[in-house]
């Protein structure tokens, strides 16, 4: 398993000057979806909070992307923001299924 995380790391050292940026953009295309998706349309004003959730993350995700840490160089540190990507990615996908079976767009 060691062998697989230092194999998986040496990869990550390799590539992250490509999975940085690719992070960077799909946070910033998935904030504009969310507010102009539900922000617009109103939906949040009828009390749906999932996408208040969703942008939460999603911020949390670019300040840590703006910060200028030295744990930038660590798998680990991607691996976090990836997975409150995802966390925030299922509050947006959880947010369009309420607003398909509800018919509120």
């Amino acid at each position: 398993m060691k062998k697989l995380y230092l194999y998986l790391e040496q990869s990550y050292i390799n590539n992250k000057a490509l999975l940085w940026p690719n992070l960077g953009r799909l946070n910033n295309l998935l904030i504009i979806v969310n507010i102009s998706m539900f922000f617009l349309s109103g939906l949040v004003a009828k009390g749906y909070y999932f996408t208040f959730f969703s942008l939460i993350c999603l911020a949390l995700v670019a300040v840590l992307l703006l910060l200028p840490l030295p744990v930038l160089e660590r798998l680990w540190y991607y691996l976090f923001c990836l997975a409150l990507e995802v966390i925030a990615l299922y509050f947006l996908v959880v947010s369009i299924v309420y607003w398909v079976r509800t018919e509120v767009g």
